[in-house]
């Protein structure tokens, strides 16, 4: 039993150092997160030279998750270190579509493929926020450029019909096609309402036209009455 206490210091050790691993861990998945979220609230303000230095931070803080947890497999996969790379990979991939740019590659960008897949279906809510925007201001035809990318994105990632355990998608997938969905929708009763409101104008038009050309002749009749009766 001399052997005891050693064997106890070392365990104790090697918990502490997990401790405050997954302390570290915590505080840098929970920048990445709330940095991630401001980049996207700076992409769709249009800030991009803002959105750029956040994408850029968060970048260096998941490059510090992953070596505080490079030695502790079970914290790794504990879950929080893919929701923060997820965010990652939403924020950068967002900004370079929106900036005319390739995707960023997961290899690049250091980014897990799983959690590159999820991030890049969280993507979709987002265009189709831009989507709706662009509706909203009558710019049909760019909110038709944002569906399409829409759906590349989701019939890219709809190839992936695996179990749960090995890619945790299906839902997201899910997500993703009702977002389309429903866009695709809204954009065609959006196209619908401009039909009508210009078929409206257009009609409105017509009228004006009619009213100018019957006070036109009602003039003329008056006149040439008026003339009668100076004849009489």
């Amino acid at each position: 039993m001399d052997n005891l206490e050693g064997i106890i210091d070392k365990i104790e050790k090697q918990i502490n150092d997990k401790d405050e691993a997954r302390e570290r861990a915590l505080r840098f998945s929970r920048t990445i997160i709330i940095t991630c979220r401001k980049a996207i609230q700076k992409i769709h303000q249009n800030k991009y030279d803002e959105a750029k230095t956040l994408i850029k931070k968060a970048s260096a803080s998941l490059a510090e998750l992953y070596d505080s947890t490079k030695n502790f497999p079970d914290l790794y996969n504990a879950g929080f270190v893919e929701n923060a790379s997820q965010e990652f990979v939403e924020a950068h991939c967002l900004f370079n579509i929106l900036q005319g740019k390739d995707l960023p590659d997961p290899d690049s960008i250091q980014t897990t493929y799983t959690s590159y897949l999820t991030g890049l279906c969280d993507v979709v809510g987002e265009l189709r926020r831009k989507a709706l925007d662009t509706i909203l201001d009558g710019e049909q035809k760019k909110a038709v450029e944002f569906l399409t990318i829409m759906e590349e994105i989701y019939d890219a990632v709809l190839r992936f019909d695996y179990p749960s355990s090995l890619v945790p998608i299906k839902r997201k997938q899910d997500i993703a096609r009702g977002l389309v969905e429903k866009t695709r929708g809204e954009l065609a009763v959006a196209s619908c309402e401009q039909r009508i409101e210009y078929r409206t104008d257009e009609f409105r038009g017509l009228l004006d036209k009619i009213n100018i050309n019957t006070k036109s002749t009602n003039k003329k009749q008056i006149k040439k009455d008026l003339d009668l009766d100076r004849v009489v």
